[in-house]
């Protein structure tokens, strides 16, 4: 959102100002972008950055007598790949990689890799602690890059500007995107506390290669490191240094700069990104590069180069515009945030892991012990790898079954799935350290940071009698433990009732009965813990509460439902649907990336109409309901063309306005692109929706930069409407995308929808044509909770409400007869 007037030397000069100050100099920053992945294994990867920061040292050190701005000057685009090199490598190096950072000759960037924006607090927080303190006090990080990816979350920049960096650059990939100004520029970007943040918004990353060579040298595109086929140039094969080839080049520069000074750059000082021209992305350092800076210079060229790290070049560029260029505030939103839901189990395996460290964190623990922090590191190192925005190999959507494709796809969901398991017994862990100690008992215990109310569920083969309540040792008083169906392992199915339409191996029943334990809790507090004992004795009569009013449609699904005290339902006909969007067009992931580059509105409205085909499901039976003593729930079968098998399953809680959707639904393997969505529509008319990106809140729409996405959203995982009826809280524990209003597939918005009441989660993305998953098939569930206040929840409280409604009560049994000693000290303590 623009916050200041646009001043005559901003972001777009007006082309007669231009004339009069032509480009004079020109910084060509040298880098090589990592992609964890994409062009080679992500192994392979990292063996050859940090063989390639060895390159660039010694270039370096070549060249250190050289004249000022014609040595080899290199930029570590990421802190990741320095800091993988700085633990391997002699102190001889280290010493010698210090002396060429102050000297000016290479450059450490401040992130640790190019991120998508689903990173949780604790991940930003991480980020920006990724090496230890005294590297970074050696280091003096000035300087942020983020490039190829179409955005980056306002919680990053704030973590940067708390570490004292307060420029970043951006070279941007507008692919399937865009910039929201035009490329290049600076602007200040305000953030919501009155920091700024200096902004240099390059071109892509390579395109410096462009200014001086006519086209591309790289051949593949994207050949293997490995295939001995292919190699990186050689000396006087690009930018060669003799004085015919930089005159040629100068020609084509010159040319350059007049299209570029035309369309209304302003400057003076113009900042040019290079890759080397193997495979652009993984790419080595050009060791003869500053032969051709050199030669340029020599022959009094126009405008001077000067080879500089991404510090001093933006540094310079603050220095001679940053009191005259535009300032803006909003969230910098991402065009590429869709390719994340094409592998939604993987999502939500990392979604699982993030609750489970922020889980063990709770102050309910106590102090976190060295060791067991020494534990949380990897994870969440892994986690955020895991939100860097390479995905998969560059041929992950042309050869899906290639094995280099499943090597590196394996690569990636490994980063979600080993820190699900090790945060999991991380939490077991702190919570027997806590709870053996007490003695007997059944221990419920919330982690959150609000109060929680839900059914603690657990195996019964865990119970070892015939227990059939829980009793309060402090009032005697006891509540019932009811039972469900679910699965029994290692049995062999005795009748098809056993075996439900989600269980097509058909090998152990999964529909027994009496196979999950559920022990209903009322008002957990904030990080607290429950003592109960179990009980052989049957519980004292329960009263089941009264249920709300409940609105039926015809088939037996909740349409509506009101609580006393509320003026309007929780929710709104349609809330359940599930529905997809797809194309039947000839060679259909090219359609739809021509259908997204069109920029006139009416020809896209036209093309999307044309092109794009909405599928919705339909019932496949009637609705099955269970009453509790504290919940009702429907479940309802759904037909769909992509799905095996679907269910849908809402839960409505009896005594608060709450209810929790549950969808399963098991997707057909294809390789077609297609969009998968599951509907909200809500009664918040005229409210405009809250969410958060990283910990920190803003207002979709209304509180963006110019021209960033608006056809989704990243998300934290929830979504707020405060109206003058009450505040609605919408969650979503596995799908962290959303929109509003309307599927808006390529619509490439400009402005709010009219019904931002309607909130829509994307489910499943695949539409993307390389680096993401081509493919996800079989049983993906997704888990929603919805609930309202008749107050204001407070910007401060809504996140811990919102954690509170996605998780259940932690359970933990202990017996009667104490623990082994050396269990507890050498096998439970973290």
């Amino acid at each position: 959102m623009r916050t200041t007037r646009l001043l005559s030397l901003a972001l777009i000069g007006c082309a007669a100002v231009a004339a009069e100050a032509p480009i004079r100099e020109i910084a060509i920053v040298h880098l090589s972008h990592t992609d964890f992945g994409f062009t080679d294994h992500p192994a392979v990867f990292a063996e050859l950055q940090r063989r390639y920061l060895d390159v660039a040292l010694d270039a370096a050190l070549a060249t250190q007598t050289a004249p000022s701005g014609e040595r080899f000057v290199w930029t570590a685009e990421t802190m990741a790949v320095f800091h993988d090199w700085w633990k391997t490598a002699p102190d001889a190096r280290r010493k010698q990689m210090i002396d060429m950072i102050r000297a000016g000759q290479i450059d450490v960037a401040a992130l640790p890799l190019n991120n998508t924006p689903f990173l949780n607090r604790e991940e930003w927080d991480h980020m920006l602690h990724w090496i230890p303190d005294e590297l970074w006090t050696l280091l003096k990080p000035r300087v942020a890059v983020q490039n190829d990816v179409n955005g980056i979350p306002r919680a990053g920049v704030v973590r940067l500007l708390n570490r004292g960096v307060t420029r970043l650059s951006m070279g941007l990939n507008a692919d399937s995107g865009g910039p929201p100004f035009p490329q290049p520029s600076a602007f200040w970007w305000k953030m919501p506390d009155g920091r700024r943040m200096f902004v240099w918004l390059g071109e892509s990353y390579p395109a410096g290669y462009g200014y001086f060579e006519p086209g591309e040298w790289r051949r593949g595109p994207v050949p293997r490191a490995s295939d001995n086929a292919y190699r990186p140039p050689r000396p006087g094969e690009v930018l060669p240094s003799d004085e015919a080839s930089v005159r040629a080049a100068h020609a084509r520069c010159t040319k350059r700069l007049e299209r570029l000074v035309r369309a209304g750059y302003p400057h003076k000082f113009l900042i040019i990104s290079m890759t080397n021209q193997w495979r652009m992305d993984n790419d080595p350092p050009l060791p003869s590069l500053p032969c051709f800076v050199s030669m340029w210079n020599r022959l009094g060229l126009k405008p001077a180069l000067r080879l500089m790290t991404t510090s001093d070049a933006l540094e310079k560029m603050e220095r001679e515009v940053g009191a005259n260029i535009a300032e803006y505030t909003g969230e910098w939103t991402d065009w590429w945030a869709n390719g994340t839901a094409s592998g939604p189990r993987e999502v939500a395996a990392s979604r699982l892991s993030k609750r489970r460290l922020r889980a063990a964190e709770s102050p309910v623990f106590g102090p976190m012990s060295a060791i067991a922090r020494a534990a949380v590191e990897p994870m969440q190192k892994d986690l955020a790898l895991f939100d860097e925005h390479t995905w998969g190999s560059s041929n992950s959507i042309a050869t899906p079954g290639d094995l280099d494709v499943a090597g590196q796809y394996n690569e990636k969901s490994r980063l979600a799935y080993r820190p699900m398991a090790q945060s999991e017994w991380l939490l077991s862990q702190r919570m027997r350290t806590l709870l053996i100690p007490r003695g007997e008992g059944i221990y419920f215990l919330n982690p959150s940071a609000a109060s929680m109310s839900g059914w603690a569920s657990f195996n019964v083969t865990a119970l070892r009698d015939d227990y059939k309540s829980v009793e309060d040792p402090s009032t005697g008083k006891r509540a019932p433990i009811e039972y469900d169906r679910g699965l029994q392992a290692f049995v062999r199915p005795k009748s098809p009732d056993e075996l439900s339409s989600e269980n097509p191996s058909s090998v152990f029943p999964n529909n027994a009965p009496r196979r999950v334990a559920k022990i209903w809790v009322e008002a957990l507090p904030a990080h607290s813990v429950r003592a109960l004992r179990l009980s052989t004795a049957e519980a004292e009569t329960v009263t089941t509460l009264l249920q709300p009013d409940v609105k039926l449609d015809a088939n037996g699904w909740p349409v509506s439902v009101v609580w006393k005290g509320m003026s309007k339902p929780l929710f709104l006909p349609g809330t359940g649907g599930f529905f997809t969007v797809s194309t039947q067009a000839f060679a259909p992931r090219w359609a739809l990336k021509d259908l997204g580059q069109l920029r006139d509105q009416t020809k896209r409205d036209a093309a999307r109409a044309s092109t794009l085909q909405k599928t919705h499901a339909n019932p496949a039976a009637v609705v099955e309901v269970t009453q509790t003593s504290h919940t009702v729930v429907y479940r309802q079968q759904l037909q769909h063309p992509r799905l095996r098998y679907g269910a849908r399953i809402l839960e409505i809680w009896r005594d608060v306005p709450r209810a929790r959707l549950t969808l399963r639904l098991d997707r057909i393997s294809s390789l077609d692109p297609e969009v998968w969505f599951a509907d909200f529509p809500l009664p918040v008319a005229g409210a405009m929706p809250r969410v958060s990106s990283g910990g920190m809140p803003f207002a979709p729409y209304t509180e963006q930069l110019p021209n960033t996405c608006m056809d989704y959203f990243a998300i934290d995982g929830w979504v707020q409407y405060e109206t003058a009826d009450g505040t609605w809280i919408w969650t979503s524990r596995d799908a962290p995308l959303v929109t509003f209003g309307e599927h808006n597939v390529l619509a490439r918005r400009t402005t709010a929808p009219r019904d931002t009441h309607r909130v829509l989660a994307m489910l499943y993305n695949n539409v993307w044509y390389t680096n993401f998953s081509a493919s996800t098939e079989g049983m993906l569930e997704y888990r929603f909770d919805l609930a309202w206040s008749a107050k204001p929840v407070p910007p401060a409280g809504v996140e811990a409400f919102a954690d509170a409604l996605t998780m259940d009560p932690l359970v933990h049994i202990n017996p009667t007869v104490p623990d082994e000693p050396l269990y507890i000290e050498r096998l439970f303590k973290p």
